[in-house]
């Protein structure tokens, strides 16, 4: 079972890691997700990889499963209730979420920054525990790059704040006249407002909507300008020059190691001259 946060405001890295281990963990035994009220568009995606999904409703659901659970907002109360309901519990924790992460069996931290465990737990820390879907791991890459034509923007699938508008914005100020993808949701609340301003530009503008995970269009890129969650690591996993933004707290660590390791630049939403740093 996997207890994934799952609602539009999650954004889609929570759902995308764990669709990335289970289709591994399905070739061995059967995976359900329970996902969060409002999550439902998940559904189809889940099953065209052979896994089942529906909406969670009751801590029984997991009683004596074998339970993954990766979201920042569930309650320590929830979390604990689980852990009694369920025969093993794992955690994957970027956020050191540690009083809920105290339950688990066993801990997942991506981020880099020391934690503590109990000494009955497993712990499993740092970017090679990257959930990352199984194409990026046979990947080679060369550094042939000479002139960005293609571009990809990838802000998140709610990309609430919209950066992906100051993005367009910052470019429209360059002399770029070359192609733009936009990877999206289709609930982002600056859609409508992307979708009457690509015609203001001098470089040509399309908008994927829904895209099942980014490989192919990281593959077609050149660069890529997004938020610093998972989608920071798939393109450092296919080698892609990039301008991360830290649009989360809890990605500021991973995004600061990636640029210090040459991989990204970094520019903060928190500063006033956020358009022109990009």
């Amino acid at each position: 079972m996997f207890r994934v946060a799952s609602t539009p405001e999650s954004g889609g890295g929570h759902m995308m890691r764990c669709l990335s281990i289970g289709r591994e963990l399905h070739k061995y035994q059967s995976v359900h997700f329970l996902l969060c009220k409002g999550g439902e568009y998940w559904i189809d995606r889940i099953k065209h990889y052979g896994m089942t999904a529906s909406v969670y409703k009751l801590p029984e659901e997991i009683k004596n499963k074998n339970l993954l659970v990766d979201g920042y907002y569930f309650s320590n109360l929830e979390v604990k209730v689980w852990r009694k309901q369920c025969k093993y519990m794992a955690f994957i924790d970027d956020a050191d979420t540690a009083p809920k992460s105290k339950y688990a069996d066993m801990i997942i931290y991506t981020h880099l920054n020391s934690i503590h465990n109990n000494k009955n737990q497993i712990k499993l820390q740092g970017n090679k525990y990257a959930l990352l879907s199984p194409e990026y791991a046979n990947f080679f890459f060369n550094h042939s790059l000479k002139e960005v034509r293609n571009i990809l923007i990838s802000c998140g699938l709610l990309d609430s704040n919209n950066y992906t508008g100051q993005v367009l914005e910052s470019l429209s100020k360059t002399d770029f006249d070359g192609n733009v993808n936009i990877a999206i949701g289709d609930y982002a609340p600056c859609l409508h407002k992307l979708l009457n301003s690509i015609n203001n530009y001098n470089f040509s503008v399309n908008i994927i909507l829904n895209s099942n995970g980014l490989y192919d269009l990281l593959l077609q890129s050149n660069m890529v300008i997004g938020t610093g969650g998972v989608s920071l690591l798939e393109r450092m996993a296919l080698g892609k020059p990039s301008v991360t933004i830290v649009a989360a707290e809890n990605q500021r660590s991973q995004a600061k190691w990636a640029e210090n390791a040459g991989a990204t630049i970094l520019v903060d939403p928190a500063k006033q001259k956020f358009k022109h740093d990009i």
